[in-house]
């Protein structure tokens, strides 16, 4: 597997990542703030993460085939994006080095080829996205989920569909190389699946939130993809050259690929 390091711009130059910034800025701060509470034994993400049985509601209406209702304004689906295990002794801090890594890299060319507000759109809908599939899946869970993976994970999705072409730098054993995105995105893929068959209850990394973080970023970006993009360079307001028939051509590209229902 590689371990991402940065990206090669793209798209225009002038366009700063701010909204990666800001959330990297955020999930760092927050992760310091849990590691104070850690150590004086107040665990910030029991209370403000996303646990399954407090957001759904069980009807069972029909035996052996429950109605799952979940809370869509239970504010555990947006604080659970910000937080990240603080376990320094048991590897925590490795959660959000490698979310981060991974935003840093695919995040800078989304937000200069979709924008700002979209960006942060499609990062906010990917997690929550990603947080209720998990729910669903099991919902009479105590345990509390946490991270923002599968917000992420929905920004390497919409790069995949729009930012294809970008290059990123990898960390390959000793070596730094510079890999198509595809390539890298491939052997994360492959770990996820294999990971949801082997283990459902067992693992405590919540692998389907991934996927569906994942899949949720590609919905979106092909969703957006139907509209350009104004935007302001050096105070001109100017419409981006990738237009409709630019993304239609890129889209046509995933043509065998077929949506997870």
């Amino acid at each position: 597997m590689f371990i991402p390091l940065g990206s090669f711009r793209s798209d225009d130059q002038s366009v700063k990542p701010r909204v990666v910034q800001c959330l990297i800025f955020v999930n760092l701060s927050v992760c310091v703030y849990q590691l104070c509470l850690y150590y004086d034994d107040v665990s910030f993400m029991m209370r403000h993460g996303a646990v399954p049985r407090d957001i759904v509601t069980v009807i069972d209406a029909v035996p052996f085939f429950p109605v799952i209702l979940p809370n869509l304004l239970h504010p555990s689906l947006i604080t659970s994006l910000f937080l990240h295990d603080a376990r320094v002794m048991e590897g925590g801090l490795i959660h959000i080095i490698g979310n981060m890594l991974y935003l840093s890299a695919f995040g800078p060319n989304l937000e200069a080829r979709i924008g700002h507000f979209r960006f942060f759109i499609l990062y906010l809908f990917s997690g929550i996205a990603a947080t209720l599939l998990y729910v669903m899946v099991h919902y009479d869970s105590t345990i509390p989920l946490i991270g923002a993976s599968g917000a992420v994970a929905g920004v390497m999705g919409a790069h995949f569909v729009a930012c294809r072409r970008s290059r990123i730098r990898c960390l390959c054993l000793i070596f730094i190389r510079s890999l198509p995105a595809s390539v890298v995105l491939l052997p994360w893929i492959i770990i996820q699946v294999v990971n949801i068959s082997l283990s459902y209850h067992g693992s405590p990394v919540a692998w389907l939130a991934h996927i569906g973080g994942f899949g949720m970023g590609i919905f979106c970006i092909k969703k957006l993809m139907r509209f350009p993009l104004q935007a302001k360079t050096k105070g001109n307001q100017h419409t981006i050259t990738q237009q409709r028939s630019d993304w239609a051509t890129q889209t046509s590209l995933l043509s065998p690929v077929r949506r997870r229902k």
